[in-house]
């Protein structure tokens, strides 16, 4: 299939057939993302397919995975977004999607980039930590963690414990948490250091926790639980 491709970059960016207009009818896409030694971090930046029960008419389907029977880590998704970003927890990721023989939408563009750790989290509850905690964290890390709850339902965040390399302004060793999925979504911190992190609720049905170590100290880290 012409619109079907491999992308083997540690980051890059691509879209459906004719995007931003409309993508045609009875399109059947595969992207396959794959680099080295890394995870994958996906997000979209704009999303709009045709809405139809169930997603059985056009769709985005996601796989955790280098195939159609790797485990899924998004299921058919349509409509208008937005979409969560998702963190795949190897090497591969495989994006689907599909129209059928009738109404089209603008579609979907998406970008993607390698991070050292991190993950897609559903779960109610759970607990987020720095690579390797309790022991020190390793330098050099960009990891991102996503939640994401279901609709109405919003996320809280407490963090337990939390040493980071101090720095003023927080640009060595750093924590961010936004309010949304997506990097460029809004944040509190930078935090590091040994400064208290406020307890955070989300005002929608994503999260993304983002944390970055440089080239110089490690410390313990941290450990945060959240819920939904």
């Amino acid at each position: 299939d012409c619109c079907s491709s491999v992308l083997p970059k540690p980051k890059g960016s691509f879209s459906s057939v004719n995007y931003p207009s409309p993508y045609p009818n009875n399109s059947n896409c595969l992207w396959l993302i794959r680099i080295r030694r890394s995870k994958i971090f996906l997000q979209f930046e704009a999303f709009d397919l045709q809405h139809s029960s169930g997603c059985s008419s056009d769709y985005i389907k996601i796989y955790n995975g280098n195939s159609k029977s790797s485990p899924v880590l998004l299921d058919k998704y349509c409509g208008k977004g937005p979409l969560p970003s998702l963190v795949a927890s190897g090497s591969t990721m495989l994006v689907e999607f599909a129209s059928d023989e009738s109404i089209t939408a603008t579609g979907f563009r998406a970008s993607y980039n390698r991070v050292n750790c991190g993950a897609t989290f559903r779960d109610s509850k759970g607990v987020i930590t720095s690579p390797n905690y309790p022991n020190k964290y390793p330098k050099n890390r960009a990891c991102f963690w996503v939640i994401t709850s279901p609709v109405g339902y919003k996320i809280s965040l407490k963090m337990l414990s939390f040493e980071l390399e101090y720095s003023h302004r927080c640009i060595y060793d750093y924590l961010l948490i936004h309010d949304g999925s997506r990097p460029m979504s809004p944040a509190v911190g930078p935090y590091c250091g040994t400064e208290k992190v406020a307890d955070f609720t989300s005002t929608g049905n994503f999260v993304l926790v983002e944390f970055h170590s440089d080239l110089v100290w490690e410390l313990p880290g941290f450990v945060m639980s959240y819920t939904f």
